[in-house]
């Protein structure tokens, strides 16, 4: 059991399983969303610590993602990459960033700092570095009713749950690399005392 992931078995226990990540997410915590494509790992962006994102990286590829509102990445001046072949490839990826004031910018510690830069409404353009080791995933402003992925779903979540709309978010895989299946990621979120989302109908994306 991981003790700095722990939802307490009452409180979670008593809600849906949406309003468990709710709880989750309004006490900083890591938690567990289904997905066609694989299970995503999720926690508001503003909560990140060193050990949440060594977890994080530990049980993931290790690319971590920093899901956002388009408008919130227009405000911060980041730019997305540049899409070859299909215009609506689902893959809205921006520069990956760094917090201006880490090291590496690679280590648990600097991640975590750079989630918390991009979470912050008082950063400024000037305190992210490009590129760097965290890379952005640019959402729907109208969240998941507009465009119903994974990442937008994530970020409606984290809002209702009393934070700013930004979220670390990372794809769960196996212990041979391959992405959870829901069944799997059941067994994960239960094994390390984590609130896992309903399924939902979401818009298949890599």
């Amino acid at each position: 059991m991981t003790d700095l992931c722990t939802l307490p078995a009452p409180a979670a226990a008593a809600l849906h399983p949406d309003d468990a990540v709710r709880a989750a997410f309004a006490a900083g915590r890591l938690a567990v969303l289904p997905d066609e494509d694989g299970a995503v790992l999720a926690l508001p962006a503003g909560s990140s610590t060193s050990a949440l994102l060594h977890f994080a990286v530990r049980h993931s590829s290790g690319l971590l993602h920093a899901a956002a509102p388009s408008a919130w990445l227009d405000r911060l001046r980041i730019p997305d990459q540049p899409v070859l072949g299909s215009e609506d490839s689902g893959h809205s990826f921006t520069v990956a960033v760094d917090a201006a004031d880490v090291g590496t910018g690679i280590s648990a510690h600097d991640r975590a700092r750079t989630m918390r830069v991009l979470a912050d409404p008082q950063a400024l353009p000037a305190d992210l570095v490009r590129p760097g080791h965290v890379l952005p995933i640019r959402c729907a402003d109208e969240g998941f009713v507009a465009r119903p992925r994974i990442w937008e779903r994530v970020l409606d979540l984290v809002a209702s749950a009393g934070h700013y709309p930004v979220a670390m978010v990372c794809r769960l895989v196996s212990d041979d690399g391959e992405p959870l299946s829901d069944l799997a990621a059941a067994r994960f979120a239960t094994t390390h005392g984590l609130a896992i989302a309903a399924p939902a109908s979401v818009r298949r994306y890599a």
